[in-house]
């Protein structure tokens, strides 16, 4: 078995397309939540990704009706690819795979094509490929030319780590010398409106606050490069952290809501983060799910103080923002710098080391992200130093 080592990372966030405006955001502790402009809606609070430049990474024919889900997406992956320089013949090998993960696909198209349907009686048929699920996987292996190992996963909160997890046993089982794994979702009119109707959306996120009543949607993608640590080494790759084994698990939970009882929570974790010196949370500022997460992540720790942070109340919450997290881990480790968690006044709990008066600097030998999703899964992808 291979070790498994990133050695690219590409994101388009609210704060920009690129590592550099992702990962300056952060560590400056800007908030990336504004109006939303996509679609209208009252007071529509979110983080969005600003405007692509198709014509940047659409290079065939068929990508001229890609989505915007999917062009985020591709838009990573070339991202990631560059950031890793990788030569172009590595993509078109069959020993390269691509994983992607996203919680709802395409939701803004999905909306019009279903008013034109009850309206009309039917929908446009053009736009209908690109409502199937793994049109963001389609897309991104047809634009880079990727005939390897593909899948397209869907976990709900967790569906990056999820899709990071999968590219990371694929190259280290040998099914692959190079995996593009990351995730993609977008925001979209019908689930804002819904949240918001159900009081659920709040305009500013503060996770781990006391007086947090709320998340605020996202939208974005991350993509990272895996690759076996002796291939990098051997092509003279820049290795930003190392991509350790850590299982999943789940934990008793109601289907479509946060677990309720810590303690199995904790010890799933507990291994994962024995030697943590920062913990990327899935805190969002919804208060049953920072407040289960906080009792966890005390309970693994066990006393033992380690820099939490939170990066959706900056960047919004989706079902692929673990992926942006694992990004910011990389960095984290490669940098030597933990970001702040935003909106945070005085730290809910005491027993946790919270980061949230600024960026800190200081070197980061293991990162871990905590995947957690609605109905009691976990997915933490922990990174290591090489």
């Amino acid at each position: 078995m291979s070790e498994v080592a990133i050695t690219g990372i590409g994101v388009v966030s609210a704060f920009g397309h690129g590592v550099a405006p992702f990962w300056r955001g952060l560590l400056a502790g800007e908030s990336g939540l504004r109006p939303i402009r996509r679609f209208e809606a009252p007071a529509a609070i979110g983080a969005e990704v600003p405007a692509l430049d198709r014509a940047a990474f659409v290079r065939t024919s068929i990508g001229r009706r890609i989505d915007w889900v999917s062009l985020m997406a591709l838009a990573a992956c070339r991202l990631a690819v560059g950031d890793a320089a990788l030569e172009p013949d590595a993509l078109t090998s069959a020993r390269t795979a691509l994983g992607l993960g996203s919680a709802l696909g395409n939701i803004q198209e999905t909306g019009v094509f279903l008013d034109r349907l009850f309206a009309r009686g039917g929908g446009n048929p053009l736009l209908f490929p690109n409502l199937v699920f793994n049109a963001p996987l389609s897309y991104a292996s047809i634009e880079l030319g990727i005939t390897g190992p593909t899948a397209m996963l869907s976990a709900g909160g967790a569906s990056g780590e999820t899709a990071i997890a999968w590219g990371a046993d694929v190259v280290r089982d040998g099914g692959a010398d190079v995996c593009l794994a990351g995730g993609t979702d977008e925001i979209g009119a019908v689930v804002h409106q819904v949240l918001r109707d159900a009081g659920r959306i709040a305009d500013v996120a503060r996770p781990f606050d006391r007086a947090a009543d709320g998340a605020t949607p996202g939208e974005g993608a991350a993509v990272l490069v895996l690759e076996p640590l002796g291939r990098a080494r051997a092509r003279g790759a820049r290795v930003y952290a190392r991509l350790a084994p850590s299982p999943t698990f789940v934990v008793p939970s109601p289907v479509h809501g946060w677990p309720v009882d810590a303690a199995p929570l904790a010890d799933g974790l507990r291994r994962a983060v024995a030697d943590a010196e920062v913990v990327f949370a899935a805190a969002s500022g919804e208060p049953a799910l920072d407040a289960v997460e906080a009792s966890a992540l005390a309970g693994a720790l066990d006393g033992r103080r380690a820099g939490i942070t939170a990066i959706r109340g900056a960047l919004g919450d989706f079902g692929a923002a673990g992926a942006l997290a694992a990004a910011a881990a990389a960095l984290a480790i490669a940098d030597g710098a933990t970001p702040p968690t935003l909106g945070l006044r005085p730290p809910a709990r005491a027993d946790l080391d919270v980061v949230h008066d600024g960026a800190r600097r200081g070197a980061v030998r293991v990162a871990v992200v905590d995947g957690l999703a609605r109905g009691g899964l976990c997915r933490p992808l922990r990174m290591e130093a090489v």
